[in-house]
């Protein structure tokens, strides 16, 4: 009996080939050539450069054709259309910065922790529009799944590396799902580099900030007494920050609060 259980194709499209056809997922053909290979990876860097000067706006097939030197029915053959198009530059981008990464085969201390995100905000900072392209594709509400994946996957690394290395010394928490606090540890990484990018906080005070938050995320899964030395550097980091503007204006009168008044005045 012929297996069809990984076939999405239902009875009716089975009497109609053309609704069959347009029920197929998709896929983009892959072109190995030499010379397909260069011009594809001749149009990311150009992407890349035309992202860095001025965003997602100033990015248009047209420009691009031009300033890749390629026809733009070649575009659309590798990449579809002008979303294709970015997200190969972000899939290049961070596979570039894994292998960076990878390359160093570090342990994960904290101090090296603390190390790589200096590094990744210095990398921010050096390309920064590109950098806001990207967070700004983590935070859109577009289904960019591999690209959230993809965006995901260094923020991702750096904490399950340091935590792996925790469990093996026996300094983590045994009640507690780990694994899903890596994956859940990933958003707040990036709502910190969401501040950065809106001009919230500047390059130093996004350094701290993150190093903020991934020790107060090590103190959830760690045990004493590790974790007090991890809770003793959080304040140090807290007391670099100073007083929130937040913290300093919040309410402790329900009642406002209540109203909507969050952050206005103390009773």
């Amino acid at each position: 009996m012929a297996d069809n259980s990984k076939s999405n194709i239902t009875a009716g499209q089975l009497e109609n080939p053309i609704a069959a056809i347009e029920a197929a997922p998709k896929r983009r053909r892959k072109y190995t050539s030499a010379i397909m290979t260069e011009r594809r990876q001749r149009i990311i860097d150009c992407a890349h450069r035309i992202l860095g000067e001025g965003g997602t706006t100033g990015l248009t097939i047209d420009r691009l054709s031009r300033e890749a030197e390629v026809a733009p029915r070649t575009l659309y053959r590798l990449f579809d259309d002008k979303e294709g198009v970015i997200l190969a530059t972000v899939s290049d981008r961070l596979r570039e910065v894994r292998a960076s990464i990878a390359r160093r085969q570090r342990d994960y201390t904290i101090d090296v922790v603390f190390d790589e995100l200096d590094w990744m905000v210095s990398e921010m900072q050096r390309d920064a529009e590109y950098a806001r392209v990207v967070i700004g594709f983590y935070f859109s509400m577009e289904p960019r799944v591999d690209a959230i994946r993809e965006l995901r996957s260094v923020a991702y690394n750096r904490f399950r590396n340091w935590m792996d290395r925790e469990i093996r010394q026996g300094h983590t928490r045994e009640d507690l799902d780990l694994e899903r606090i890596a994956q859940e540890f990933v958003a707040t990484e990036f709502l910190v580099y969401h501040r950065w990018a809106v001009g919230a906080v500047d390059e130093d005070h996004c350094r701290i900030e993150l190093h903020a938050n991934f020790l107060k995320t090590a103190g959830l899964v760690l045990i004493d007494p590790v974790r007090s030395s991890y809770i003793a550097m959080l304040a140090d980091k807290q007391m670099s920050l100073g007083l929130s503007d937040i913290g300093s204006r919040a309410s402790t009168n329900r009642a406002q609060r209540d109203e909507g008044d969050h952050f206005i005045g103390k009773a």
